[in-house]
């Protein structure tokens, strides 16, 4: 499977070779089509690429498509917490909090998109690009961005920002919260480790 040979896009894949959707088994086409109809469409939505013009899939999901037993139970909580009613910028202001502080270039690519389309403004996103604490958040997110800090950077979340987190949040939207932020720390060490980088402008 990898040793096919990449034309357009070469590179995009990393340590890993992009694959072409003729070179998928069973399990794999079957998680293909559910990215396409996902994932793929959301990127369509947002403006950032997710997939090439001859089909073959970018950033993380080029890796998840050689795990389907692994990336289809991701996809299911990515699901999950994605229908847990975190708003839209909260939800944009966290990833891109934690993608910065893993450098994490397909992410901070996608997520700049996503962000500007949740109605995250320029200085923010930044901000939060360079791994500064960003003005102008509303009181949601700067208390998401904060508690996204403290788990990523601190592995500690004291008191009194935990009380105030659970005051803007209430536990089930807290407990949501977290994951997206455990979402996210897998999804930059895929990008780390398999070294994917952000499409050319």
């Amino acid at each position: 499977m990898d040793k096919h040979p990449t034309t357009e896009g070469s590179g995009l894949g990393g340590r890993l070779p992009l694959v072409p959707p003729e070179a998928l088994d069973q399990a794999q086409r079957a998680l293909y089509d559910r990215l396409q109809a996902t994932r793929v469409r959301d990127a369509g939505r947002a403006a950032y690429t997710a997939s090439l013009p001859d089909g073959r899939l970018v950033g993380p999901f080029n890796v998840m498509l050689r795990v389907p037993r692994i990336a289809g139970p991701l996809l299911e909580w990515a699901q999950a917490i994605t229908r847990s009613g975190i708003p839209e910028d909260v939800r944009e202001v966290v990833i891109l909090t934690v993608a910065a502080h893993w450098r994490a270039e397909y992410a901070l690519y996608a997520h700049t998109a996503a962000a500007e389309r949740a109605g995250v403004s320029e200085a923010v996103i930044a901000a939060l690009r360079q791994g500064e604490a960003p003005r102008g958040l509303r009181a949601e997110a700067d208390v998401a961005h904060r508690v996204a800090v403290a788990l990523v950077r601190d592995h500690d979340v004291p008191d009194d920002l935990y009380q105030e987190a659970a005051a803007a949040f209430g536990t089930e939207t807290l407990v949501a919260l977290v994951n997206l932020i455990g979402q996210y720390l897998n999804t930059s060490a895929l990008l780390t480790c398999f070294q994917v980088p952000a499409p050319a402008a």
